[in-house]
């Protein structure tokens, strides 16, 4: 499924979407009269974006009513605008593919148009310069995937929960199917050709055990107070775990 928006697009918004490249639409979104260019890997991420819904949007909904939010690796938006959709007073996207950001930013100004005390922005930025990037705390952090393909998460989660007033919403991949203490670190192949710029040949994932990642989050100054995993049977494609946490 895609992102539905109850709304229609102007002629002059519909050309600005056919400019923006097919490979930045990580999820693509349905207005009432048009739909946005479909990502080259559109088949799994709409799957992704289904199964990320049923997770975590029932947590967003409870989270964020009048709340500052800032989305780390927002990718163009998506779940951004469903955070301001929830009543966030204001919302921060931040990603590090700048054409994921330009995506997101035309999204943001469409809601802007229809939305005029809709607070909600995009930045382009490494989550390792967090510190250097915002001089104060949100009352809640989403941070849905990315974590895996950092090389250090315990450094991003300890930087996140300086950020982090009340919850962290957060989501991630390649969790192991075993029991215990464990992670391993894997060299991928490329997949960048096929819009997945975060899949870079040559560079790293963790692979992690639910314990393992819990730890980190533990580490990091974090107690969590839900967990949830996808179905059982889902599990092989959708290697995921997500949490909410409070800072400690």
């Amino acid at each position: 499924m895609s992102l539905r928006l109850d709304f229609e697009l102007t002629a002059e918004e519909k050309q600005m979407m056919a400019t923006i490249p097919a490979e930045c639409w990580f999820t693509q979104v349905k207005f009432l009269n048009a739909v946005s260019p479909r990502h080259p890997e559109a088949d799994f991420l709409d799957r992704n974006h289904d199964l990320k819904e049923k997770l975590v949007l029932p947590w967003i909904t409870s989270y964020v009513k009048d709340k500052r939010v800032l989305d780390l690796f927002c990718a163009n938006g998506a779940f951004s605008l469903q955070v301001l959709l929830g009543g966030a007073s204001q919302v921060v996207g931040f990603e590090y593919d700048a054409g994921r950001v330009k995506c997101a930013e035309f999204l943001g100004e469409v809601f802007r148009r229809r939305m005029p005390d809709g607070r909600i922005s995009f930045l382009q930025g490494d989550v390792y310069d967090l510190e250097r990037t915002f001089d104060e705390p949100f009352d809640v952090v989403i941070a849905l995937g990315g974590l895996y393909h950092v090389p250090d998460p315990p450094y991003v989660l300890a930087q996140i929960r300086k950020l982090t007033k009340e919850h962290l919403i957060v989501q991630t991949s390649s969790i192991l199917p075993k029991r215990g203490n464990w992670a391993k670190f894997v060299v991928r192949n490329d997949r960048t050709e096929q819009g997945l710029t975060s899949v870079v040949g040559g560079r790293g994932a963790w692979f992690y055990t639910v314990n393992c990642f819990e730890n980190m989050l533990k580490h990091a100054g974090f107690q969590i107070t839900e967990s949830t995993r996808p179905p059982f049977l889902a599990r092989r494609r959708f290697p995921w775990y997500c949490a909410v946490a409070e800072p400690r």
